[in-house]
This record gives C-alpha cells, sequence and structure tokens, in this order.
C-alpha cells in the first residue's frame, strides 16, 4: 500500500525531471568575457550606474548576461548613482564584435 501511495505521489508531481540549472555567477574581480565572432554573440549591460542614473553601458558576450547580472551587487556594492539621464555616448549605442574578436560598445551614429 504503501509503494502505490508513493508512485501516485510520483506521478502526481510529475516524477522527478532534470532542473535547468543557473549559470554560475561570474567572480565580480573578474575581467569581463568579451570574446566573440559576430555581433549576435555580443549584448550590452548596465554598469553599475546605468544610463538613467549617470552611468554607461558595457559590451560583453549575451551568454554572459545573466552570470554578469547576479554578481551586480557584489561589484556595485558602495556605488553611489546620480539621479540623472546620462549623456555618455554607450547609452545611445549597440553591442558589436569588433575586428578585434571582442565585444564593443558601439555608438549609433549621430545626425547634425
Amino acid at each position: 500500500m504503501k509503494v502505490a501511495v508513493l508512485l501516485a505521489f510520483v506521478v502526481a508531481c510529475g516524477g522527478s525531471k532534470p532542473s535547468e540549472k543557473a549559470p554560475a555567477p561570474l567572480d565580480p574581480n573578474a575581467p569581463l568575457p568579451v570574446a566573440c565572432k559576430a555581433s549576435e554573440d555580443c549584448a550590452l549591460v548596465q554598469a553599475c550606474c546605468g544610463c538613467n542614473a549617470g552611468g554607461k553601458q558595457l559590451a560583453l558576450r549575451a551568454d554572459a548576461v545573466a552570470s554578469f547580472e547576479a554578481t551586480r551587487d557584489k561589484r556595485c556594492g558602495g556605488q553611489m548613482c546620480a539621479q540623472m539621464i546620462s549623456t555618455d555616448p554607450s547609452c545611445d549605442a549597440e553591442a558589436t564584435c569588433g575586428q578585434n574578436g571582442k565585444c564593443n560598445v558601439t555608438p549609433h551614429l549621430q545626425s547634425q
């Protein structure tokens, strides 16, 4: 009887499915993962102080964004940010893979 109850419980709960493992957070002191082959490999992320807080954006590999964000508290612990919209060129930019094989912040062309 106990086996039947246990079996019914496992079936009702869907059994044991492998869980998706979250990416391990980056070491907050390690260099950013920026190696790329194409611009699609890259993404922009907000620095400690993002564009809505007087800061800027950084370019890194798109597959590292989640782990980069997971270390935000350690990286930015005591940093104070201004309550202003940034004028840094990275705030009007895109992430591209440069000729150096590294993700770059590439500002959009400004019309005069």
